[in-house]
C-alpha cells in the first residue's frame, strides 16, 4: 500500500442548510485513493438524517482533524475535476460577504452534469495527455531548446493574428487614444469604468465592439477572458462582434439558455489550456476561464444582473471579488454608470476612461419644441414626434420605445379611477389582446363581469398601452408601413436597413445594420413616475441605451417634461447625472452610499436575530447600523438593516451564526407527533427595491 496517498477528503456537500456550510472530513476508501482528486464530484453520507448528498472535493489530506471515526465517501461520482481552486475560493468568499452557503454559490458556477458530454471531453483530454507524452523531448536540454523556440514563435504572431490585433488597435485606438487602449488592451490587475461609444457598425453596437476589441486582444496575448452581458440578446451580439477578431473555437458562449448538454460542454471546454473568450449573461462571472487575465462586465446596472437565487449576489459584486482575489483588470463599461460604479469611481478605486473625441446622439424634447401650450404638446406620440417619425422613414427604421409589454397591461374604474384588480389573487387586470375580456396578468383568470368594488361601475378604461395597442395604432397612422413589435417575449435581436417602425419596451430594441434612423422614446413620465428609489436612474439607462443604437444623421425625440433625467439625456451627461444621484443619497443614508440588508421570518425570529446584533461589539461604534422595523408582512414580519460598507463583514458573519442557531434550535418533524417546525429566517443582503 502506498503510504503517501490521500486518506482524508475535504467536502463541500450540496446543501442549502447553512449548519452544513462547511467543509467536511471523510474518509477515502482504499479503492479510491488513486483516483480521486481535488474538484471531483463525490457522494457522501450524512450520518444525522441517514441519507446521502452530492458534493465536491476541495482539499486531500494525509490525517483528519477531527479526532473520532470518520464516515467514508460511498461514490467517486465523476474524476472529472469540475470544481478549480479559484471558484471553490470565490465561492466561499461570496457566501460568507452575502450571509449564504457556499453550496448554493456552486449551484450557479457549476451545470448540471451530462455524463454523456463529460464522458467525451475525458476521452479527449486523455487523448490530448497521450499526445504530449509521446512528443515529450529526449533530454531537459532539448526541452529547454523548445520552450525557448515556443516562446520566440508565441511572440511573433501569425499572419491572422497579425490582422486580428491590428483590427483590435484599429478600432480601439480611435475611441479611447493611444495609452488608454493599451490599457485596455494589455494593462494588469488594472481597474477600469470606461466610457460607451454611440453608434451602430454592421450591426453590432459599437460598445459591444469595443469590449470585443479589448477581449480579443488580450485572448491573442495569451490570456482568456469573461465578458459579461444582461441578456441573451447582448449575448448574440457580442458573439457577432467577437466574430470579428476571434475564430470561433477561442469564443465559448455560457448562458443559461443554452440545453443543460450544451451548456456543460462549454463549461468543461472553459477548463481547457487554451485561452479564449468566455460570453454570457449573470452567472458566467463563475467561469472557470484558464489563465484568465481580464473580467469585462457591459452595463452592470442591468436588472438582469440581480441574482434571483440564493445568496442573491450580483454579477457587479461577484466581478469585483473575483477581481480582488485573482488580480484580474476589470472594466466596467455603459452609457449610464451604475451608482455603484459612480461610488467606486468617487473613491478612486475605480479609474475612468473617457472616449478620446465626445460623442452623444442628437437628442431632442418631443413636447417643449412647441412653441405654444397646445393639446398636441402633451399627447402620447406629440406633433413634433409624429414629424420625425415620417421624415426618419423615408431613410431607414424608426425605433419607438414604450414601457409596458402586452396590449393593454392596466386598467382601472372609468367612474372612480379605482384600478381594476384580480378577484382571486389581487393581481392587476389587462386586456391581453383585442376583443378579450379582461384577465389577470399574474394568474390568467378571466374577468368578463368585473365590477368596481367601489362605486360598482363596471366600464373599465386604459390607464397605460403597451407595445402591442402601440403598433397597432402606428399600423393604421402609417398605412403601408412595416411594423416589429419587440418586447421580452421577442426573440429578435437584429434587423435590416429597410424602412419600417419598430415598437420595443425597453432592453428588447433590435440592433438595424446601420443604426436608427429616427427613435421616439415615448412614456418617460410613466418610467419616471413608479415607486422607487432608483426609477430616474433605470429610466436613464433604459434611454440611453435606446439613443445610443441611432444612426449619426438621426435624430431621438424625447417625450414627456423637463425632468433631471431627461436633461442628463439630452445632455449626454450620464455620469454627473449618477454622481449628483449619489450625492443626494449619501445625505438620505439610502443606498448605495450604504448597504442593506433584510431579514425576514416570524416576529420572534427576527426580534431574536436583531438582539443578537446588539451584543456584536464590532457593530456597535459610531451609530453606523440603523434598523428599520421590524413590521408585519403578510406572512411574518420583516426588519431592514442600513449599515456602513465596512461593517459588511462582521455583520454577516454574526447573520450567518443567527442562521445556524435558528436553523438547529427546532427539533425535527417526526412522523406521528408534534414536533418544532423548520426555520423561517431569511437573511438577504443588497435586495433590489428595496426602497
Amino acid at each position: 500500500m502506498n503510504d503517501t496517498l490521500p486518506r482524508v477528503a475535504r467536502v463541500v456537500v450540496a446543501s442549502p442548510l447553512p449548519q452544513l456550510d462547511r467543509e467536511l472530513e471523510y474518509e477515502i476508501p482504499v479503492e479510491m485513493r488513486e483516483r480521486i482528486g481535488v474538484g471531483m464530484r463525490v457522494a457522501v453520507p450524512l450520518r444525522t438524517s441517514n441519507r446521502q448528498l452530492q458534493g465536491f472535493v476541495v482539499a486531500l489530506e494525509q490525517a483528519a482533524e477531527y479526532g473520532g471515526k470518520l464516515a467514508s465517501i460511498t461514490e467517486l461520482v465523476s474524476i472529472a475535476r469540475v470544481l478549480t481552486p479559484e471558484i471553490a475560493g470565490l465561492a466561499r468568499a461570496v457566501a460568507d460577504r452575502q450571509a449564504g452557503c457556499a453550496a448554493d454559490v456552486l449551484r450557479l458556477a457549476i451545470p448540471a452534469r451530462s455524463v454523456r458530454v463529460e464522458q467525451r471531453w475525458l476521452e479527449a483530454q486523455a487523448a490530448r495527455d497521450d499526445t504530449d507524452d509521446q512528443t515529450a523531448p529526449a533530454s531537459t536540454e532539448d526541452q529547454a531548446s523548445e520552450d525557448q523556440a515556443a516562446t520566440s514563435v508565441a511572440a511573433q504572431p501569425t499572419p491572422a493574428d497579425a490582422a486580428v490585433r491590428e483590427d483590435t488597435e484599429a478600432v480601439l485606438v480611435p475611441m479611447y487614444g493611444t495609452d488608454a487602449a493599451a490599457l485596455l488592451a494589455r494593462g494588469s490587475a488594472a481597474r477600469l469604468a470606461i466610457d460607451a461609444p454611440v453608434g451602430v457598425d454592421a450591426g453590432v453596437p459599437r460598445s459591444l465592439l469595443a469590449l470585443a476589441a479589448v477581449a480579443a486582444a488580450r485572448a491573442r496575448a495569451g490570456e482568456s477572458v469573461i465578458l459579461a452581458v444582461p441578456d441573451y440578446r447582448d449575448v448574440e451580439l457580442a458573439l457577432k462582434a467577437l466574430g470579428r477578431f476571434l475564430e470561433t473555437s477561442r469564443i465559448r458562449r455560457l448562458d443559461t439558455r443554452a440545453k443543460p448538454a450544451e451548456r456543460y460542454a462549454a463549461f468543461l471546454a472553459c477548463l481547457d489550456d487554451t485561452p479564449g473568450v468566455v460570453v454570457g449573461t449573470r452567472s458566467v462571472i463563475y467561469a472557470p476561464a484558464s489563465h484568465l487575465g481580464a473580467v469585462l462586465v457591459w452595463d452592470d446596472g442591468d436588472e438582469s444582473f440581480t441574482e434571483q437565487l440564493a445568496p442573491y449576489a450580483s454579477t457587479r459584486d461577484v466581478a469585483l471579488l473575483r477581481a480582488e482575489r485573482e488580480s484580474l483588470t476589470l472594466v466596467f463599461a455603459a452609457h449610464t454608470p451604475s451608482l455603484e460604479v459612480a461610488r467606486l469611481v468617487g473613491m478612486h478605486w475605480l479609474t475612468p476612461v473617457p472616449l478620446a473625441r465626445p460623442e452623444a446622439p442628437k437628442v431632442i424634447s418631443g413636447s417643449q419644441a412647441l412653441a405654444e401650450e397646445t393639446p398636441a404638446a402633451h399627447a402620447r406620440i406629440p406633433a413634433l414626434a409624429w414629424q420625425e417619425a415620417r421624415r426618419a422613414l423615408e431613410h431607414g427604421p424608426v425605433l419607438l420605445q414604450v414601457v409596458r409589454a402586452g396590449y393593454i397591461p392596466s386598467l382601472s374604474c372609468a367612474r372612480c379611477r379605482t384600478p381594476a384588480r384580480c378577484t382571486v389573487c389581487g393581481g392587476a387586470l389587462e386586456f391581453a389582446r383585442p376583443s378579450a375580456p379582461p384577465s389577470c396578468r399574474v394568474c390568467d383568470a378571466l374577468h368578463p363581469e368585473w365590477q368596481c368594488p367601489e362605486c360598482g361601475d363596471k366600464r373599465l378604461r386604459n390607464t397605460s398601452l403597451g407595445a402591442e395597442r402601440t403598433a397597432e395604432e402606428l399600423g393604421r397612422a402609417f398605412p403601408g408601413t412595416r411594423v416589429v413589435v419587440a418586447d421580452g417575449a421577442s426573440e429578435t435581436v437584429s434587423i435590416d436597413d429597410r424602412p419600417c417602425l419598430v415598437v420595443a419596451t425597453r432592453g428588447a430594441e433590435p440592433v438595424p445594420t446601420s443604426g436608427y434612423a429616427g427613435i421616439v422614446l415615448l412614456d418617460t413620465e410613466r418610467s419616471l413616475a413608479q415607486e422607487r428609489l432608483d426609477a430616474g436612474v433605470d429610466a436613464l439607462r433604459g434611454w440611453s441605451n435606446a439613443a445610443a443604437l441611432a444612426h449619426p444623421n438621426a435624430k431621438v425625440v424625447i417625450v414627456g417634461g423637463e425632468t433631471p433625467a431627461a436633461h442628463a439625456l439630452r445632455t449626454w451627461q450620464q455620469p454627473e447625472y449618477a454622481t449628483r444621484e449619489l450625492s443626494e443619497r449619501r445625505e438620505l443614508h439610502f443606498p448605495p452610499a450604504v448597504r442593506v440588508v433584510a431579514l425576514t421570518g416570524t416576529d420572534e425570529e427576527v426580534r431574536r436575530a436583531l438582539s443578537t446584533l446588539e451584543a456584536v461589539p464590532e457593530l456597535q461604534p459610531g451609530g453606523a447600523l440603523q434598523v428599520l422595523g421590524p413590521t408585519p408582512q403578510e406572512v411574518g414580519s420583516r426588519a431592514v438593516i442600513t449599515f456602513g460598507y465596512a461593517l459588511g463583514t462582521p455583520l454577516a458573519k454574526a447573520l450567518k451564526s443567527e442562521l445556524v442557531r435558528s436553523a438547529t434550535s427546532r427539533r425535527p418533524r417526526v412522523a406521528g407527533r408534534g414536533g418544532g417546525h423548520a426555520s423561517t429566517l431569511r437573511v438577504r443582503f443588497d435586495p433590489p427595491g428595496i426602497f
